[in-house]
Formats: C-alpha cells, structure tokens, sequence
C-alpha cells in the first residue's frame, strides 16, 4: 500500500555525517538553493514542515532532514541508491513521493546528484550550537542553597522569601506595596488556606489582637482546622485527575465505589502533615511499604487507579498512570515519547518503555483491600447479606453456564469446527482471522489454545495423537485423495484414531476432522479407560483445553453479557450501599513481571528492542542500574521522592506558589522540560526547594514561610508606576488578586447562609440534585463522563487527565447559575434567617448585619441609600411575566371585556385551583389542566395568553363537552381590544374552534373563557387551543396550551431576599480580596 509519508520508508540505513555549510562547497551550496529547495517547497512542506511533520520528517530546516523520522534517516549522504528519500521519488521503493505525482526526471536526476555530492545543506538560521540539555537546563542541574540577597530597605523583610522577591524589585527602582489592612489580611489568609470566609467574631478579634505575632497566629490556627485540608486537596486531586466513575466503558458499572476512600486520604495527609516525600510514596507503592496494621494509607494507590478506563485498553492506562506520576510529580511530558523520541527534552522511546514495563507489571486485586477495622454494626450485616445474594446468584449463573461451556467445548461439533478453522485460517492476517471467525461463530480464544497446540505438534515428529491430523491440514484440496488411504497407516498414532481413520472413506479434510472429533468426544466419555488417557489430558488436568480454572473466557456473547450485568448489580451496590465497608483502590505487583521492548511507533504490535525497567537516564544518569524488586514501582517511587531528584521539590514548591499568587515562579507548572521558561526567581525557588527538603518535607512550613512574608501580605491594588515596568505582575510589587473558584464560591455561599455541613470524610455526594446537599464541595461526586454543566461553566479542572492549573474565564452562563440557581435563593433566605439578622427588624440595623456578615464592614452612604430604596419598592411576583396565564375572572357584558382577572393560587401537581379543596367553599369545581378544566357559577374559567409580538394570527382546537349528560359548556375567545372574537358551544359532543384571523398586539392577552349553560353538573370539559402567527411569518410564533401548560414558578424571592442575593453576586463577594 503507498502512504503519503517518507516516515514509513523501509529502507532505513545509519547515514555517514553528510556535508556540513562549514565543509560544503559554495558551488554545492548553490545547487541546493537553485535546485533542491525550490521543489521541496513546492512539493514537500505542506506534510513535512514547521507545521506539520508526517511520520515526524521535517524537510524545511537542514537538522530535522538529516535526521529523518520517527524511525531513522533518509539520506545516506554520497549514496543516493542507498537512500530512501531517493527511492522514493523515483517511485522505486514501497512509497513513492510525492504521492499525487511523480516529480520530472531531470529534477530526479538533480535530487541524486544532489546526494551523491553530498547532500549539501546550509545552516539552520538562528541555529544554537547543539548542548546537553542534562548538562545546561536549569531544572536538571541538582537543587542549590541559596542565601537570601542583600537588599537596600532590610525593615520590609518578614521572612527570607521577600530578600529575594524585594532584591529584584529594588533593581528596577521599586519596592512592595504597603500591607494590606488587617480585615483584608484575614479574608484573604482565609479564603487562601481554608476556602472559607472568616466570621465577622474571627475578624473582629483578628483586627483588635495587639500582639506582636497575631497575624502568625492567625496562620498557624488555620493551617490546623480540617478546612485547611479540604482546602487544598482538592488542588491535588486536580493533579491526579480524581473522578467518581471510570468515564465510558461500554456495559460495565461506571463508578469506582471506593474512590472516596483515595480522597480522603488526600485530606487526611494534609492535615497531618504527612511528609512530602512519604506522601508520593504512598500513591505509588503503598502496598510494597511496611505499613503496620494501619492500611488506610493503601488507599493512595486510587493515584494511579482512578484515572480514565479507555474501554479498558491497556495501553492507554498505562500511558495515563506515566502522565499523572511524571507531568503531576517530576514537571516532565515523559508521554510524548510513546511514538518517538521526545521531540525537545532528553526523554528517549526507550526510556519511556522502561516506565512503561513498570506499571505492566503492576495488576489491581479484584478484591479490593479493607483499609480500616470494620465494626459489626446493623446496617454492615444488612450490607453483607444482600451483597450475599447477589454473589450468590452471579456465582450459581457462572457455575452453571461453566458446565454448559465445557460441554460445548468437548463436543464433537465444535472439536471439528476449530480443527478446521486452524487449517483454514493458518496465513490469515490477523484481523481477516477474527473477522472470520466471528462469521463462523468461533471464540478467539479456544481458537488460539487449538492454533497454539498444532503449531507445537507440528514440531513433534509422528505425533501418536495428530499426525494424521497434521498432513490432512496441510494437504491441498485437489490432492487430498492421494493422502486419505495413508492417514490410517501413520506410525504410532493412536489406535484407536488409526481404527477410526481406517473404517470409512476420507474423501476431504472435514472428514478427517470429524474422524477426530468423533474420537475424542468418545474417549472423554470414558475417564476410566487407559487407552484414553492422552486425549484426555488435553482437556483435563491443566491441558490446553482445560477452562475448567476460568471458564469465563469460553462463555459466549449471550452469556457474557449476562455475566456482565450480574457483575455489574454487584459492583453498584458496593458503589452506592453506604454501609460497605471503606476499601483501597490499590495495585500489586504481578506475579511475573513484564519484560517491555518499544513499540515501534507506539504501535504495540511493531516489536522493537527490548528494555530494562529503569528510571529516566535524564535524572539518574547513563549508569543508572534497572530495577530489580518485582515491577520496580517501589524503586521508581524511591527515585521520585529522593533528595537527589531535582525536580520533585522544585514543582512542588512551584505549584504552592502558584495556588498562593495565581501565578507560579515557572510559568509552565507541569512541563519543567528545556521548552519551559526560566524561573522568574530561579534563587528563590531553589531556596524554598531546599529548605522544604532539609526540613523534613512539611507543607505547612512551606506554607508558613510564603503567607508569613510582606510579599504575600502587600496590598492588592493597582500601582501605576509598577504596571508600566511590570504589567504582568511577574516580580510581584503587589498582591494578585484572585478570584474564588467554583469550590470556595459555592463553600461560601453555604457558610454565610449558615448551611454548610462541615463533617469531614465520607462518600461523595450528588450537589446537584434535590435535596441539595450541604456538605464541602470536595465531597461532591465527579462523574468523568457526566459532569455537571456548572463545573465547566465554572472552569472546573477536568478529571479526563492530569490538571496543572485551572483556566479562569468569564462567560454568561456563570451569571445565569448565580441568578437562577436553588442553591443561591436558597442561601439569600439562609442569610436572612440567620438569628443576627432575623432579630433585627429596623431596616438600616438589618442592613448593616447583612453587609458585617457578607464583608465583613457596613455599608458605605450610597450603598446604605440604594439598598433601603430597592427593599421598600414593589416586587413583581414573576406570574404575570408567564406567556400562558391560568385564573377566573367575570365578563362585563356592557363593554364586553373581561375584567378583574385572577391567577390561580393553589397547583395540585397536574391542575390549578382556586385551593387546596375541591370543591372550594366559594368558587366550586372551578379547575383548569393541561387539556381542559370544569367550569362553576361563580366565576368564569380564563385560559390567558400573553402576545409575545404584533401580527396576524391563527387559532386552532377543538372544544369537547366530554359527558353523555347535561347542558355542555361555552367557549369564547376575547380580546381586550377587540371583545369577542369568536363563540363556540359543545354539547355532549366535540366541537371545532378556528379564528382564521385575529390581529394582535405585542403584551395584550387573548383569553379562552368557558363558563356553564345555567347547570354546573357533567360540565367537564377539554379545550387546548393552538396559536399561530401567520404574519409576518418570521421569526416563527407557535403557542400551544397543551404542550407548554405552566407549571407553578419557584415562589419569588422577596425585596430583601433579591438584595441578599444581588450582593452573592457582587465582585466584593466572589473575590478573595
């Protein structure tokens, strides 16, 4: 087949160094520029250029074509018949290039002078001498101890952090900005390390604390509470792509029902402190660690299982347990070697298959690990009986459906069928061979146990069993009857295959076949008979056709999916039953480890060298020794957490940072490769890198020399004379302001509204579903597949792979959640029932606690004017506002106009009323549906409808007096300009009711009344006109009372309620400071 691709040119020879621009000659390099380059541009760069390098050729520059692809050189400099590229063009190879048409033969013959002088090329413009990234790059160079600089003003100094953050400053002639106020400092610390605001008794002690150290206080106090942990695992959960469920995984249960357990031993570690390095050591090889009789801590392992299920593929697993572990631990892309050499940094193929080896030889236990002691409680024996019965019946359905399997695999019809698929189907390409058997109702894997069997018999001279067998197969059709009579004869086979061979006509293969099946369906028959004893060890005993350990691999499609959905109301009960016991998402180290060769092109079925199991060369060196205990996970972990690695500290402090400032010392917190930019303070992150090391590892001292320092306690407003020397704030003259993600908005809108439900641990909820839960939003239940339209609107890290950081956006649909939400109506009248604002009752006082409990400050004069005018004005219910209105009213025959018009009050799930009693004491059987209604003497019946736009309009329906008795029903159709406009009666019968034409204003109602005929008994009725806009005819204006009748709105918000909500609302609130 022809590709468009030089990449996938099979001749690839190891090329001699070609002609260099400082040893080409001019006159060479003349050729090229006249001859050569002109057609590559014509020709080549549109698939092999800066922008697009097909199977990895880039033709535009002189280094990436002496290179070639992903797979080796093209040109063989001074052979052009050696050379592929040559071939190529000359549409002598297996590609022929270009692919759209073969280039004139004198540029042919120009290409191959062009090689046979030497392939002359001139330098790269803007080339850099070629360096060893492990040798130059910053982030591989081993962690220094840097002093803190010198600076010119020592008194802003809170902490070593500002010596540095103020030396560069002071280089450009500035300094920090002053301190922010103490009701800022809290807010901000608060919001910061918890993700909650302060309460107005916290910022009022805060403020009015004289003592020296009562911001350290202040720091300290936080970093203690459980909030501080909530707070930031969830940043790290973002790194290690935390989900709920596995994403899309075809028939299988969706969820992980343990993946709770991962979370919360994130927030556990953080708020014990748990050393950094122990921390990655446990999310990477916890159960290879000498954990005592504690277990929580193999709950870590969800770091590596809780990621995407990629229909199961492996290979794609994999690749996403290297990303997390490398991009989340180590800063490095370490996947963009799967297909090839990492285009930038020094992360060869073959070292990603050395990681790769790793987690190949890393299983997950079916039975998940108890990671806690269980307490037998009531609801647990409950828990465990009906998780009894449905194992039980999942455990009777396979031992069942085993027999019939084994049954069927030894039956004589299915031993012929695969004798003969094997020799049918023996050179088939691999997918023609499963698609074949797919049309013959054969399973691959009995197939392969069959193919895998003959092959090694074929290496057996006179096999006693299948040597008569082996020539059949291998005879063809036209000279099978010159075999048939020999079979029989074949020394030493099997008496009584010899007898059988001999008792019949062979005329074809499937005869022979059926000889042997025949044969050995009988021998299986008779277990006692010694003649049978080696037909029946392949069946038996650990054979090849012994399925008897696992008979599931030979259930078919039928079975299989029953199977599958017996398995599956097993695992959805564990998921969900909040009495299962907590287990570990865990691994263990296969049995046999997994020796890993490269995938060539990351094509698994492209078998490259093999590698050892080893760590990166880029961070161990060239003599790095392969891992040697089991996978080698458990010494991967120990390189990753090691003092020695220079980058484990320096991301994590970066990442600290980042979530501190909005912005980190590396710009690029998950690629720390030779792309990334310099540090904006390469000394200080190495500081913080080395002392956080030094220090034992410890979070919250990292966390304590940042916040402590006058840098992070700067004011956040805007400086002029900074802005024009630093616009992006990179050497932080003052403090970033940042705005609350998703988390601490929603924790805060729960915690001002006194909701908030602050229990700790525990298995993730639904917080978008009534009733709404309370708890954290860390605890809210993440569905991969599914998630929650709100969490993207709101820039939710995506769980679908590992998350640096989060993008902030601002888009429409946040300010439609803030303002339609149940969760922020809810939390306006929380606010208002709170005691320290309920028990005020003059206005202004009211006023005042809202603002204290909200910003901690009281309301400025303007503020205080426009919020006490807005809550004395009027508030429009929202009924009026509804396009279809349902209410009772009275018609004034002199005007012939309806008047003093009335919704409906009371929704009884499918039809209003005038109250919760039917008949009502005043206005009788007066009711209203979707399709129709019952009329009473009392009042008239109005189906109302609002005019949306000025036009023409059509009426369409049908009025049906539905009962056999009575006086029927009168409709009329009346508009407020016009009266009536048309009148129907239906008795005991169905009655059309067109307008062919009614003009129509923009807001005015048109009203269908139906009112009694003098006797109310037997007046049901049913009536759902359509409305239409026949002019002008565009935009289009379709009403029908049916399909849009109006459930009841939410009740409104009142004056006070809507003020609360408008300041949720406010900047003030959704920013930290």
């Amino acid at each position: 087949m022809k590709h468009a691709a030089f990449g996938l040119l099979a001749l690839v020879i190891l090329a001699p160094q070609a002609r260099s621009a400082e040893t080409a000659t001019p006159e060479g390099l003349d050729f090229f520029e006249k001859k050569i380059r002109p057609v590559l541009v014509d020709n080549c760069l549109s698939c092999h250029g800066a922008t697009k390098q097909k199977a990895g050729l880039r033709l535009d520059l002189r280094s990436f074509a002496m290179k070639g692809t992903d797979i080796g050189p093209v040109l063989v400099p001074g052979k052009p018949d050696q050379s592929s590229l040559i071939q190529a063009i000359r549409y002598t190879g297996d590609y022929d290039m270009p692919p759209k048409g073969k280039l004139p033969d004198a540029v042919i013959a120009d290409f191959t002078h062009w090689v046979s002088i030497g392939a002359p090329w001139p330098a790269d413009r803007n080339a850099t001498p070629t360096t060893d990234p492990t040798k130059t790059h910053w982030a591989f160079q081993p962690v220094k101890a840097y002093s803190p600089p010198p600076v010119q003003k020592p008194q802003l100094v809170q902490t070593p952090v500002d010596s540095f953050i103020l030396h560069q400053l002071e280089s450009k002639g500035l300094s920090f900005a002053p301190e922010a106020d103490r009701r800022t400092l809290i807010r901000r610390l608060s919001m910061d390390l918890t993700g909650l605001p302060p309460s107005q008794a916290e910022v009022e002690a805060f403020v009015n604390d004289a003592s020296l150290d009562a911001y350290e206080k202040l720091v300290d106090r936080l970093l203690a509470t459980p909030a501080y942990a909530e707070r930031w695992a969830r940043y790290w959960l973002d790194l290690s792509r935390y989900s709920d469920t596995k994403g899309y995984v075809f028939q299988e249960d969706r969820n992980y029902p343990y993946a709770y357990t991962y979370r919360d031993y994130v927030i556990r570690s953080f708020l014990e402190d748990k050393p950094y390095d122990q921390f990655l050591m446990e999310q990477l090889a916890a159960d290879l660690l000498p954990l005592g009789n504690d277990k929580r801590s193999l709950a870590a392992l969800g770091f590596l299982t809780l990621g995407r299920r990629f229909l199961n593929n492996t290979h794609d697993i994999i690749d996403d347990r290297l990303d997390v572990t490398f991009r989340g631990l180590q800063g490095l892309t370490v996947t963009c070697a799967r297909c090839h050499d990492h285009k930038y940094d020094p992360i060869p193929t073959r070292d990603y298959y050395s990681l790769y080896g790793v987690f190949a030889s890393t299983t997950e236990p079916a039975e998940k690990p108890l990671i806690g002691e269980v307490e037998r409680t009531p609801e647990l024996i409950a828990f465990e009986r009906d998780l009894g019965k449905l194992e039980q019946e999942r455990d009777a359905f396979i031992q069942q459906t085993a027999q019939t399997a084994i049954q069927r695999v030894r039956s004589p019809e299915t031993i012929a069928a695969y004798l003969l698929a094997v020799a049918d189907l023996k050179a088939a390409p691999r997918n023609d061979a499963v698609a074949r058997l797919r049309e013959r109702m054969l399973q691959p894997q009995i197939f392969n146990a069959w193919k895998n069997l003959l092959e090694n018999k074929a290496k057996t001279p006179k096999d006693a069993i299948f040597s008569a067998w082996l020539i059949a197969a291998a005879t063809p059709a036209n000279e099978f009857a010159k075999v048939s009579a020999t079979l029989a004869g074949q020394n030493g086979l099997h008496p009584r295959l010899a007898k059988a061979l001999a008792a019949k006509p062979l005329p074809d293969r499937a005869a022979v076949a059926k000889v042997y099946a025949d044969v050995f369906a009988q021998a299986l028959k008779e277990p006692q008979s010694p003649d049978n004893a080696a037909i029946q060890a392949l069946f038996t005993n650990g054979g090849p056709f012994d399925f008897s350990k696992d008979p599931k691999v030979i259930f078919v499609r039928t079975e299989t999916d029953r199977l599958r959905n017996l398995q599956k109301k097993v695992d959805e009960f564990r998921a969900k039953n909040p009495a299962a016991p907590p287990r570990a998402m865990s691994v263990a180290d296969a049995p046999n480890p997994f020796n890993p060769y490269i995938f060539v092109r990351g094509n698994p079925g492209n078998r490259g060298p093999n590698v050892p199991r080893q760590f990166l060369e880029v961070l161990s060196g060239p003599n790095r020794k392969p891992f040697t205990q089991g996978s080698g996970r458990l010494e991967m972990a120990k390189r990753i957490a090691s003092p020695e690695n220079p980058l484990t500290a320096r991301v994590l402090v970066n990442r600290v940072w980042l979530n501190h400032f909005g912005a980190g010392l590396v710009t690029t917190p998950s690629d720390f490769g030779v792309r990334s930019e310099l540090p904006s303070h390469p000394e200080l992150l190495d500081y913080l890198a080395h002392r956080f090391m030094k220090e034992g590892w410890s979070l919250k001292k990292l966390h304590r020399w940042i916040v402590n320092s006058a840098t992070y306690r700067q004011s956040s407003d805007f400086r002029p004379e900074l802005a024009s020397i630093d616009p992006e704030n990179r050497l932080l003259g003052r403090m970033n302001r940042r705005r609350l993600d998703f988390e601490s908005l929603r924790d805060s809108l729960l915690a001002v509204g006194g909701t908030l439900d602050q229990r700790i641990y525990g298995r993730s909820e639904n917080l978008f579903e009534a009733p709404f839960s309370k708890r954290r939003t860390v605890y809210g239940f993440i569905d991969r597949q599914n998630l929650p339209g709100v969490y993207r609107a709101f820039d939710f890290a995506g769980p679908d792979t590992h998350s640096p950081q989060r993008f902030q956006t601002t888009v429409p649909q946040q300010a439609l959640f803030l303002l339609n939400s149940p969760l922020i109506h809810e939390q306006a009248r929380a606010v208002l029932q709170r005691r320290e604002i309920a028990q005020r009752t003059i206005p202004s006082t009211k006023l005042d606690a809202i603002y204290q409990l909200l910003f901690n400050r009281r309301p400025t004069a303007d503020e205080r004017r426009m919020a006490l005018e807005f809550v004395q004005s009027p508030v429009d219910d929202g009924k009026s506002n509804r396009p279809w209105q349902l209410g009772y009213g009275r018609f004034n025959e002199r005007t012939k106009r309806i008047e003093g018009f009335t919704h409906f009050p009371h929704f009884t799930g499918t039809a209003w009323q005038a109250s919760d009693k039917l008949p009502d004491p005043k206005f009788g059987w007066l009711t209203l549906n979707a399709n129709g209604g019952h009329p009473d003497g009392t009042a008239l019946l109005i189906r109302r409808w609002i005019v949306p736009a000025d036009g023409t309009y059509r009426v369409q329906g049908t009025l049906n007096h539905t009962a056999k008795q009575g006086n029927g029903v009168r409709g009329r159709v009346i508009t407020n300009r016009t009266g009536v406009v048309a009148e129907f009666i239906a008795e005991q019968k169905a009655v059309p009711t067109p307008v062919a034409e009614v003009v129509l204003k923009a807001g005015e109602p048109l009203d269908f009344v139906v009112d009694h005929r003098g006797d109310t008994n037997s007046d049901g009725f049913q009536w759902a006109p359509t409305i239409e806009r026949i002019t002008p005819a565009t935009p289009k204006i379709v009403a029908d009372a049916r399909r849009d009748f109006p459930a009841p709105a939410p009740t409104p918000l009142s004056a006070w309620e809507l003020l609360v909500q408008a300041l949720l609302l406010s900047n003030e609130f959704a920013f930290a400071d």
